[in-house]
């Protein structure tokens, strides 16, 4: 089985890439696949897009993890979620490949602000493909992940919080009574 990562090196993606390098190695025995029959192609932002041409007419399954969701400005929400879902599949397209794909989401796409927009035009851009090709797709709309790999500051409240204590920082909480939504990146992992 030939599996494309996109995002490949962000938070949820290297922590998937990481298993399923495990599962290749024979580290990782409990997920009903062979290790020798995986192939993992990794896609990022800063590689080369002939690459994403190739995997793309080869993949057996895509899982969709790039986004951006700490832009310097704004529009680059749209570019980096609707935009590049659209160049993915369109690449899929090209190449007549209906594999399943799984998208990245969040819970921030039932919310009115440009990030859930652009989270939101994602998934819709990923149902329209499918009716277009028939592929199955999968959209994940995941709370607030948190693990291994997390950045104070950036992805994660967890890992700000856990942070600032270590470092004796302040604390901050916006609105108290906000009920935050985790889940755990192993967690998400296992299920994806």
């Amino acid at each position: 089985m030939k599996i494309l990562v996109t995002g490949a090196r962000g938070f949820v993606g290297r922590n998937l890439v990481s298993q399923l390098h495990n599962i290749r190695d024979g580290k990782a025995r409990n997920y009903g696949i062979a290790g020798e029959e995986l192939t993992i192609y990794e896609y990022d932002m800063d590689s080369d897009p002939a690459e994403l041409d190739v995997y793309c007419k080869q993949a057996d399954f895509v899982f969709n993890l790039a986004g951006v969701n700490r832009p310097k400005d704004a529009s680059e929400f749209m570019k980096g979620n609707f935009g590049f879902a659209s160049t993915l599949l369109d690449t899929l397209k090209k190449h007549g490949n209906t594999c399943p794909v799984m998208i990245s989401s969040s819970t921030q796409a039932a919310l009115d602000n440009p990030y859930g927009e652009s989270k939101r035009a994602g998934e819709q851009l990923l149902f329209e493909y499918s009716r277009e090709t028939g592929a199955k797709v999968l959209v994940y709309r995941f709370p607030n992940v948190f693990g291994k790999w997390c950045r104070p500051n950036y992805n994660s409240a967890v890992a700000t919080f856990c942070n600032n204590i270590a470092h004796d920082l302040p604390i901050r909480v916006n609105d108290p009574s906000v009920v935050m939504h985790l889940v755990y990146i192993d967690d998400v992992v296992d299920e994806l």
